[in-house]
């Protein structure tokens, strides 16, 4: 695929701030899952298991991103790294392993986790006032997940005594999780997508392209746990009624 323009990097500050919020997100999600397995494994053994599979992971997303098939191949392997790495992370919240974090870590640290959107969109936006993705992947154009961000840092405090407020941010935050999906999707170079200057070119170089993978696909598999959460309380609340 020729670009029909040339990739602008941003600036080394807002990079560091972006790998940053990367390495945050999957220390968090290793933690949580060590910490939601402390009294039934070996906890060293499983955090250097965990820890050797994020690794490989993300040696395998630089290595598809450093081979240029993204590039060469953009239709249809750009839209299929996309919904595949986020459908990978949806699918990591109902492995047995993962799925204990649902029961034993609380409301207000599934929900403050998603707190890492606003650094997330304010990394954006300076990426935006360096000419490396449009507009409309910012809350001036038509992203506005840093509400998500907002909402999450400023709920996480109330959570677990309010778990109606849990269920507004949960299906809040999918709600613009999927509005991000969209508006990436439409502003990247595709032929049925808007016409935005530069196109949104993020998964073709590195480290940029981990945007996909860790952030929107941590995202997901946060909201995913959150769902099972507040769903396996509803359970237990029809029992203790019956």
């Amino acid at each position: 695929m020729n670009l029909p323009f040339a990739f602008v990097h941003a600036s080394q500050i807002s990079l560091v701030a972006f790998v940053a919020i990367c390495i945050a997100i999957l220390l968090a999600f290793v933690s949580t899952v060590v910490y939601s397995q402390r009294n039934s494994l070996n906890s060293a053994y499983l955090l250097l298991r965990l820890s050797g599979a994020v690794v490989a992971y993300c040696v395998f997303i630089a290595g598809v991103v450093y081979s240029g098939l993204l590039k060469s191949l953009f239709i249809p392997l750009g839209p299929m790294f996309l919904l595949g790495t986020v459908s990978f992370a949806i699918a990591i919240g109902f492995t047995p392993l993962v799925t204990k974090v649902s029961t034993r870590v609380s409301l207000a640290w599934l929900v403050g986790f998603q707190g890492f959107r606003l650094p997330l969109e304010l990394v954006l936006h300076d990426w935006y006032a360096s000419g490396t993705i449009p507009e409309t992947m910012t809350w001036s154009g038509s992203n506005w997940d840093i509400l998500s961000g907002i909402f999450a840092l400023l709920s996480c405090f109330f959570v677990n005594d309010r778990r109606w407020l849990a269920w507004v941010f949960n299906i809040v935050g999918i709600i613009l999780l999927l509005n991000v999906g969209r508006v990436a999707i439409m502003s990247s170079p595709v032929p049925f997508g808007w016409q935005v200057d530069p196109p949104l070119e993020l998964i073709l170089f590195l480290p940029y392209a981990f945007i996909v993978p860790i952030c929107v696909g941590g995202a997901a598999l946060g909201h995913t746990l959150l769902t099972r959460k507040l769903l396996l309380a509803r359970d237990f609340n029809s029992q203790d009624s019956q």
